[in-house]
């Protein structure tokens, strides 16, 4: 199969997917077939200090980004925070990560790519293709990685949404919960049931669905028989 006929297939699958972290396994697992490469996956950061490699192909994709760290530099990482794409095709003599590359060579990489994945809205990472040969990724790789990385950013951040209202629905409902048993308990009206939840919360630093969780889950507990 081709890759934009695996592409193709690839968004199919994506669309039905609902859970954030599965599609980006399907990516990189895709990335990896596509440009026929040896190991690809995603890197998410919080700083250039701090990343998680929610996806990976093998466990050297999480050295590889590792070590990116470490050094604090790499293709992956200027993916993030500099321009959208860079691709090397010579670890080892490339001269904008010479601690990097001298350290992945020894991992058996010798050829990276790394796309960002971002929306207008928000950046969430990038996605990072690893193979063992030098001149590893021609331009119509570079554009099929991009295209790869469009597609997965818009069912991440689609699924991440799915599962983020999903959360706040069962949020809600716990908070509700909580209320009703202040309400019970105290014999007062709602709004002043949400302000002893939101009091609480405040005085004990703590998430207004974390107070009320566990107000349901003792009062529970309680109605348990003996």
């Amino acid at each position: 199969m081709n890759g934009p006929r695996m592409l193709a297939e690839m968004a199919l699958e994506l669309e039905q997917d609902p859970d954030p972290i599965s599609v980006l396994d399907r990516v990189s697992h895709y990335a990896r077939l596509i440009l026929g490469a040896d190991d690809a996956g995603v890197m998410r950061t919080f700083s250039r200090s701090q990343i998680e490699t929610p996806a990976a192909t093998t466990t050297r994709v999480h050295e590889a980004h590792q070590l990116q760290v470490r050094f604090d530099e790499g293709p992956c990482l200027d993916a993030i925070t500099g321009r959208a794409t860079y691709v090397t095709n010579d670890v080892v003599a490339d001269p904008r990560w010479k601690q990097w590359g001298a350290a992945v060579d020894d991992l058996g990489i010798r050829s990276a790519l790394g796309v960002r994945l971002a929306t207008r809205q928000r950046g969430y990472g990038s996605l990072n293709i690893y193979a063992d040969r030098p001149g590893a990724f021609d331009q119509d790789d570079v554009e099929l990685a991009e295209m790869l990385a469009a597609h997965a950013t818009t069912a991440f951040a689609s699924a991440e949404k799915a599962v983020g209202l999903q959360t706040a629905v069962e949020s809600r409902g716990t908070i509700g919960q909580a209320q009703g048993i202040l309400m019970q308990k105290f014999d007062i009206d709602a709004d002043a049931a949400f302000d002893f939840l939101r009091r609480i919360s405040q005085h004990e630093n703590q998430r207004l669905f974390t107070v009320a969780e566990a107000i349901v889950v003792q009062r529970n507990a309680n109605a348990r028989p003996e």
